[in-house]
């Protein structure tokens, strides 16, 4: 791998490591009310926790340009697409074991938590998780556990993507132009209907096509620029400009969406008018990054969020489920009746909640996702059987 593509793997992965930490602190901010104070007193992050859910959007960018970099890849150095058996098997083995573990865990340890759909049943809830159709229906959307809304709509991508994929590579600038307005219009609509129905929507995979064209659009770009010869130390300068005015915007869209969140409804209908302004960013974020200095490379790929990335997937599933089970079942109690009274409370239990998020998706990555993805279930299945941890297969053959 040469070092240009390294780096824009590496900024990718430190992207999502944003995300899921972005996520995170909105989802604590939630449950703790700590205010992320700065230094010198009187001023706090608070305006990016209350903009986190925003790493939400920036998962499905990530996840449309990682899709689709091997495909632009292939085309560009006219070598075969990648099967579609592979893209199958290695979706569903990333996906489906700790999604899985999350559900059987929540219904049998804690269905209290996130309560099934009373309308429809625990089976029928179960079964819609299952197919990955939760997320079309307000009472499902958040059942079982609130963050699965947001695989519904990834599953739903990753059905379309081969489609989709096809088209962007024969056009990719007027497949990424369809998409957008396909979004666009998709939201217009919605925004047409009660607030009721509309926010539902707004949280479909419709919805979100500009996120997912931006994704694609990038890895494309991201290929072009690739084969192209080492960039000139002005064009490495203008692509860190690039990356650092779409960081510094990333951050003013933050303080605007908190300074708009006291209005009515005025999260989900900023979020909706504004996600093709977030695709350019994330888009320039993206390249600006990869292709500007070494330093500024690594500032956006830095070690502690390299490894949030690995991680991210567990930690996504399980974060707000084990920070509501400290909090909700006085595992870490505060000396006020209403926790978020008791300031000692509040720094405390955001800390032990992020370390131990860490810790279980660290165990749960590390101890199941990562061998299934390197060995698959057969391989695993023939460690297990043969008393020696997946990890040591390799070795062994």
């Amino acid at each position: 791998m040469s070092s240009t593509q390294t780096a824009h793997v590496d900024v990718v992965d430190g992207l999502r490591g944003l995300a899921i930490l972005l996520v995170m602190l909105f989802h604590f901010w939630q449950l703790s009310w700590w205010r992320l104070p700065l230094p010198g007193g009187g001023h706090s992050l608070e305006f990016v926790a209350v903009a986190g859910a925003l790493g939400v959007e920036l998962f499905f960018f990530l996840s449309a340009f990682c899709l689709f970099y091997p495909h632009a890849k292939a085309a560009a150095e006219s070598k075969p697409l990648p099967a579609l058996s592979h893209y199958a098997y290695r979706r569903a083995i990333k996906i489906l074991p700790s999604y899985w573990l999350a559900i059987a865990l929540i219904l049998l340890v804690c269905p209290e938590l996130y309560p099934t759909s009373a309308t429809r049943g625990q089976v029928m809830d179960v079964l819609m998780h299952l197919a990955f159709v939760h997320n079309l229906f307000p009472d499902t959307k958040n059942s079982i556990d609130g963050v699965f809304w947001s695989l519904g709509v990834e599953i739903q991508f990753y059905l379309l993507f081969p489609l989709i994929a096809q088209g962007f590579r024969m056009r990719p600038w007027l497949s990424f132009a369809g998409l957008v307005g396909a979004g666009m219009l998709f939201r217009g609509w919605a925004g047409t209907l009660d607030f009721g129905r509309f926010e539902s929507l707004n949280s479909q995979l419709p919805a979100f096509l500009d996120l997912f064209a931006g994704g694609m659009l990038t890895a494309y770009l991201a290929v072009r620029l690739r084969a192209r010869p080492p960039a000139p130390w002005s064009h490495r300068a203008a692509f860190t400009l690039i990356g650092a005015a779409a960081l510094a915007m990333l951050f003013l869209m933050f303080d605007w969406l908190n300074i708009v969140r006291g209005e009515p409804h005025g999260y989900p209908i900023w979020q909706s008018r504004n996600r093709p302004w977030m695709a350019l960013i994330f888009v320039s974020l993206t390249l600006g990054s990869a292709y500007g200095f070494g330093g500024w490379r690594r500032l956006v790929a830095n070690r502690a969020l390299l490894f949030l990335s690995v991680v991210s997937y567990n930690l996504y599933i399980w974060h707000q489920l084990l920070a509501r089970l400290i909090k909700e079942r006085g595992w870490w109690r505060a000396d006020t009746p209403v926790p978020m009274d008791d300031p000692q409370w509040q720094w405390s239990y955001f800390a032990v909640s992020v370390a131990t998020s860490i810790a279980f998706a660290s165990l749960v990555t590390y101890a199941m996702e990562r061998p299934l993805l390197r060995h698959g279930v057969k391989g695993c299945w023939v460690c297990l059987k043969r008393g020696f941890p997946p990890t040591s297969l390799s070795a062994s053959k």
